[in-house]
């Protein structure tokens, strides 16, 4: 798998070693089966017939996690934070891996990972009955793969991703921390 890069060779080579470890904890935390039986929320906020839901059964719905690629997120038409509104919260859990193995080839979306990770609001608190579902879904091994996915951006990329997703970042680590304590 291709990794996050950096300048020299011999970083490069640090970084995709970590890399690698990284992204088989978090292949580990999220299994391929069993996929989620609803994909799309009963709860729905607008028609299923609008474009973005239309998008995300072609491009997601019934597939493995580990087939969907960042491409596929972008040619949704939003951002995983918009159309995650459009989703059962285990249905989007399940899917997290796959914007984070996009991002780690693709530094540049990194905000994909970040805002889909965090509670949608103005103050980014987690509140409200689609993010206790959520992240009540995350089991500790999910959580802990989170939380060092996030504790790597910082090592490794923090220079790298500028002021607002550092910012970004750091509201996850809150949402995120290393334990297994519910957010």
């Amino acid at each position: 798998m291709v990794g996050f890069t950096k300048g020299s060779t011999a970083e490069t080579a640090t970084v995709m070693i970590e890399n690698d470890k990284l992204l088989d904890l978090i292949e580990t935390a999220f299994p391929v089966q069993p996929q989620p039986t609803a994909f799309f929320s009963a709860d729905g906020i607008e028609a299923l017939n609008h474009d973005v839901p239309q998008e995300l059964s072609r491009r997601i719905a019934g597939r493995p996690w580990t087939e969907v690629t960042l491409m596929d997120w972008r040619m949704i038409g939003t951002s995983p934070v918009i159309a995650r509104r459009y989703l059962e919260p285990a249905s989007f859990m399940y899917y997290v891996p796959s914007i984070i193995f996009g991002t780690s080839q693709q530094i540049e979306f990194i905000d994909f990972a970040l805002e889909g990770i965090i509670p949608h609001n103005k103050h980014n608190s987690p509140r409200g009955k689609w993010w206790s579902e959520f992240s009540g879904c995350a089991s500790p091994h999910q959580r802990l793969a989170l939380s060092s996915f996030l504790s790597h951006l910082r090592l490794m990329f923090w220079d790298r991703i500028g002021p607002a997703n550092q910012s970004l970042l750091e509201r996850a680590e809150n949402i995120w921390p290393g334990t297994t304590s519910s957010p």
